[in-house]
């Protein structure tokens, strides 16, 4: 791999490159899933090949192929420079990088237990148990599924200036869901072991079984719980994935400074955070502060370099409520004045151009304890599970719809609420927030966040804590 990809270097820059790199993946993925306690599908699929972007009298180039040979790499490598050559010929503006040292080095991923050696047999007797005791929970179950997946990925990246990186990742994580039906109502609920960098020690280190009987009480639960009220305004509280969502759709996908300047827009639009708004704009509250943040052990968006070289880093994005950067590239950091890259550039495969892409994107603990928001909260509605949503193409307005609620009175956590829904605009609903835990702080993992066209699904994470929000409109019906 490291011989081929050197060589590709070689030719492309006697060819007249500018600039460029190359990227060498081996790739390696493995689905166990169970379908109402017996087992329903085993996928493990292996991948392999590379990547060519480089610069020709200013113009991109970018090529890729499955078949790693030496003349392959030839072909792709004259692909590269054509396209560039005829890209030149069309650009307004010769593209400009930012400086980066050179790295030769290598990162790996810290893991107890290989998920890829794990018998078969110990993984699908962890699934059909967690679907069971979903099914016993539950006496109006429908249909019950779970899954295990685990990925790998070794990647070897060379660039013209100087870099030599060989990185290895693991991910692994797992989920279940359940649909009840009962009383004229349908219901679902999900329960989820995080996908994270880490080995299937990840796995082990949590009862699935007990995750799912809990998800099924629940599920009863909703089939005789009061709907969620409508047309009107209420504090509510986020603490688990649907927080990450939504840290995902709004801060994640709105700071990506492609979408700002217009590069990449055609897959779920531009953002509303304009470059005449960086330092200046009040995204949210004095207690709000968000970092992407590859660095986090364990994250699901952590790595030790981008596809363009770049160190992993932890930038700030919102502080104390203040916007203040953007998730970068080399070319779209330069194209505003930057000094540097956020280190945001990742491909899906090597067969896709490198786009700014999330890695973790943060909100950052308070100074509460979890318990201390709901004894403060007179009126509330705690909501939790991924279920429905909708965002704007300028990442402004949007809706949200849980799978479950909970109302809050008095300091106490009471009935269940049924479709639970609010909406608001980002910075609005940012800028309502008054209470951020310290304890509980959690990283949430999404593994197929869409963007680009041909689309490209990559794996990024998005740490929080319980976060109270307050006077948030709910129960939206679309009247005014």
């Amino acid at each position: 791999m490291q011989e081929l990809a050197e060589k590709g270097l070689e030719r492309a820059l006697i060819l007249g490159a500018e600039y460029a790199d190359v990227r060498i993946i081996e790739n390696e993925r493995r689905t166990i899933s169970v379908r109402d306690s017996k087992s329903d599908k085993l996928s493990h699929t292996l991948g392999l090949g590379f990547g060519v972007r480089l610069i020709y009298n200013g113009g991109w180039g970018f090529a890729g192929s499955r078949e790693v040979t030496e003349e392959s790499v030839n072909k792709t490598v004259d692909q590269a420079i054509s396209i560039g050559r005829a890209s030149s010929l069309t650009t307004k503006k010769k593209v400009e990088l930012v400086k980066v040292p050179s790295f030769v080095t290598s990162y790996e991923t810290k893991i107890v237990k290989d998920p890829m050696s794990v018998p078969l047999e110990d993984i699908l007797e962890v699934l059909i148990s967690a679907d069971k005791a979903f099914r016993s929970k539950s006496p109006h179950v429908r249909s019950t599924t779970s899954q295990i997946e685990a990925r790998r990925e070794i990647k070897y990246t060379v660039t013209s200036e100087g870099s030599k990186i060989l990185q290895k990742f693991y991910l692994c994580g797992g989920e279940g869901r359940g649909i009840v039906r009962g009383n004229g109502q349908t219901q679902k609920r999900t329960y989820e072991i995080n996908y994270s960098s880490r080995g299937y020690e990840n796995i082990e280190d949590v009862d699935l079984p007990a995750l799912a009987s809990q998800a099924a009480l629940e599920a009863e639960s909703l089939l005789n719980a009061e709907s969620c009220p409508l047309e009107t305004k209420s504090d509510i509280i986020l603490d688990d994935s649907n927080l990450g969502l939504q840290i995902h759709e709004t801060i994640g996908h709105g700071t990506e400074l492609d979408r700002v300047l217009g590069t990449e827009v055609d897959y779920a639009g531009m953002s509303f955070l304009t470059l005449d708004k960086k330092g200046k704009f009040r995204y949210g509250s004095n207690l709000v502060n968000f970092v992407a943040d590859a660095t986090v052990e364990g994250g699901a968006g952590s790595f030790g370099f981008d596809d363009e070289g770049v160190p992993a880093k932890r930038v700030d994005l919102v502080k104390e409520g203040r916007f203040v950067g953007y998730q970068s590239s080399r070319e779209t950091a330069a194209e505003i004045g930057d000094y540097s890259s956020s280190g945001a550039m990742r491909a899906s495969s090597p067969l896709n151009l490198p786009l700014v892409r999330m890695n973790n994107i943060n909100l950052l603990p308070g100074d509460w304890k979890s318990g201390e928001i709901i004894e403060d909260t007179k009126d509330a509605i705690l909501m939790r599970g991924q279920n429905l949503y909708s965002v704007d193409q300028m990442r402004l307005n949007f809706q949200f719809g849980p799978e479950i609620g909970w109302r809050i009175k008095n300091g106490e956590v009471t009935e269940v609420i049924r479709n639970p829904n609010y909406t608001a605009m980002s910075y609005e609903f940012w800028s309502s927030v008054d209470a951020i835990a310290r304890d509980g702080w959690t990283m949430y993992a999404l593994t197929g966040c869409a963007k680009g066209k041909p689309v490209q699904g990559v794996v990024v994470g998005h740490g929080g804590s319980r976060t109270r929000f307050r006077n948030i409109r709910i129960g939206v019906t679309g009247g005014t």
